[in-house]
């Protein structure tokens, strides 16, 4: 029990240990130090932290100026107008100064820190070493060196995925928080599909109750829900983005196609790889793959692979955003020890490549950029910017698979297919 608990506490103490020593640099003022750590791990440091969690706060301190954020954020270091959320500017209720970043940018990292201790525990200490490996990777320096508000949106996902293991009333608690990740950021509202583990009747009603709060949040913020929409910023197909869009388009670039090339090359990939997903959860399911994970690690990989998938399909995104890997960690290490499909046990070292690929693509361009001099890509980056590619549509594959999976296996689910089933049979007789 001891060995449990320490396994249990570890990966969250080493990411605390990283973090405290991280901030001693700071405030110690070993600024080229600190500075060179988080360059060596891949990120390229702001001249100060917290950069993204003041795309919020600034955004705050203009609007208790008067001033339209949608159009110009002149309280801004980068002025970057605001494309989050119009729910985050209830905050404009407090007197907002830019004394406030350092603390409110502190406490995002340290609620993050502290929810990393509700993760599944390991089976293994060398499970225990993969999830911890996951968590001190330059994904994440990246969300809490910048204090990027998807850390919020990662504590949401720990709750929800956490409260939905406990009884009825603390499971209604999770589907709220899964609910207000969503309204925070739109792509987490797929996290309500973890409801389907109740019966019909009380799913019908827990959707129904999230459509309405929806539609009332639409309404009431549909002017600067359009606004914020149409400002969401895109960037190079060969930086630090992922999502469907990049390869395609980088091809499309590269390859100087037609534009109309980056949709067709997008939806085919999509269709492709959600079909090839589907088909293998079918199987998944069929074969039992996924009873092998206790309640816990089943729930969480379902919040994880949903997150993850919802971002990957509908934008480009930073690679901070990857830092939500971390939650299918402890199931992956479970499915590499034992799956009876071997492209599952590929699934954890797709997920920790890519969680460091900031540091090891980085790593590629830098030194091969410093060798062959010339304008535009050379073949080293293509090569690793490919490599990466086909490590986020192979995994993105194997988390479809199992969405597909948990989705069958589901009490919702289940039961419409229980009743499908019985319906045929009476038609038949």
């Amino acid at each position: 029990m001891t060995e449990r608990l320490v396994r249990q506490a570890f990966p969250a103490i080493i990411g605390t240990a990283f973090f405290l020593v991280m901030v001693a640099l700071y405030c110690l003022g070993f600024i080229p130090f600190y500075r060179g750590i988080i360059k060596f791990w891949g990120i390229y440091p702001f001249d100060f932290p917290f950069i993204d969690t003041d795309t919020v706060l600034s955004a705050i301190r203009c609007i208790n100026r008067g001033v339209d954020v949608y159009a110009a954020n002149p309280c801004d270091v980068l002025k970057r107008v605001y494309d989050y959320s119009p729910l985050w500017t209830v905050l404009s209720v407090f007197p907002m100064t830019r004394a406030w970043l350092s603390p409110i940018g502190m406490g995002v990292d340290i609620i993050f820190l502290l929810s990393l201790s509700l993760l599944p525990v390991g089976r293994s200490w060398r499970n225990t070493w993969w999830i911890t490996a996951g968590i001190v990777s330059s994904a994440t320096l990246f969300a809490m060196e910048r204090g990027n508000n998807d850390l919020v949106l990662f504590v949401l996902a720990v709750g929800a995925a956490t409260l939905v293991c406990r009884s009825d009333k603390w499971r209604l608690l999770g589907y709220g928080c899964a609910l207000l990740a969503g309204l925070l950021k739109y792509y987490p509202m797929t996290l309500m599909l973890i409801a389907t583990r109740e019966r019909p009747g009380r799913f019908m009603a827990i959707a129904a109750a999230s459509i309405i709060t929806v539609a009332v949040f639409v309404i009431v913020t549909w002017h600067d829900l359009v606004r914020a929409l149409s400002l969401i910023p895109t960037g190079s197909y060969f930086g630090d983005m992922f999502g469907s869009v990049t390869l395609g388009g980088g091809l499309t670039e590269r390859l100087e196609l037609p534009p109309v090339a980056v949709k067709i090359i997008r939806l085919v990939l999509s269709l492709l790889a959600i079909g090839i997903g589907v088909r293998l959860g079918v199987r998944s399911h069929e074969r039992g793959v996924l009873t092998v994970l206790n309640e816990r690690e089943r729930a969480f990989l379902l919040v994880g692979a949903l997150l993850v998938l919802s971002c990957f399909f509908t934008a480009q995104n930073i690679g901070y955003r990857a830092v939500h890997l971390i939650l299918v960690l402890p199931a992956l290490s479970v499915l590499r020890d034992t799956s009876n499909i071997r492209v599952f046990r590929y699934a954890l070292p797709l997920a920790i490549g890519l969680l460091w690929s900031g540091a090891w693509y980085h790593d590629i361009v830098t030194i091969s950029g410093a060798v062959v001099r010339h304008h535009g890509y050379n073949l080293a980056q293509i090569g690793a910017w490919l490599v990466r590619e086909a490590m986020w549509w192979s995994l993105v594959i194997l988390l479809v698979s199992c969405v597909a999976d948990l989705i069958l296996s589901s009490n919702t689910v289940s039961a419409c297919l229980c009743y499908i089933n019985r319906y045929n049979y009476k038609e038949k007789m």
